[in-house]
């Protein structure tokens, strides 16, 4: 799954076959928001069971909206990556029925990696931020791109 990255329609496209048969963030209920060239939203509503103990949504759940939302943010270049590493701060709890917003912006390209800064933020405040770096896999032999 490849796209040109100079062609937005393309570049939307291959995002969404990607969320297609992506099972983790349609289980969890994440959907799109803008689709820019090195920016990209998504949305997730905390549910009942991503509470903990505390009554507060589990980091994992952010940290997973966070990452998946760079994934796109990077596929934007054109092609699908794998995040390489990545960090998160919170700054602030969410809590069930709060609609999570993951805003991702590319900030440098080198080779085949990309990094980029993601904050989360629900009812106006931010709760997350997080940066990591995506890669792009090598190419199977014999894969056109």
């Amino acid at each position: 799954m490849y796209a040109d990255p100079t062609d937005m329609t393309a570049i939307r496209e291959l995002l969404h076959e990607i969320l297609r048969n992506d099972p983790a963030p349609l289980h969890l209920g994440m959907d799109f928001g803008e689709i820019e060239q090195g920016r990209v939203t998504m949305s997730m509503t905390v549910s009942d069971f991503m509470a903990n103990g505390h009554g507060v949504c589990h980091g994992g759940y952010l940290f997973t909206l966070a990452d998946t939302t760079l994934a796109y943010c990077c596929a934007t270049a054109g092609s699908p990556i794998l995040t390489r590493n990545a960090e998160i701060t919170f700054t602030a709890p969410a809590h069930s029925g709060q609609v999570i917003t993951a805003i991702a912006t590319r900030r440098v390209s080198f080779g085949r990696n990309q990094i980029c800064d993601v904050v989360l933020e629900a009812d106006g405040r931010v709760i997350a931020y997080f940066t990591g770096q995506g890669t792009t896999p090598p190419q199977p032999k014999g894969t056109v791109k």
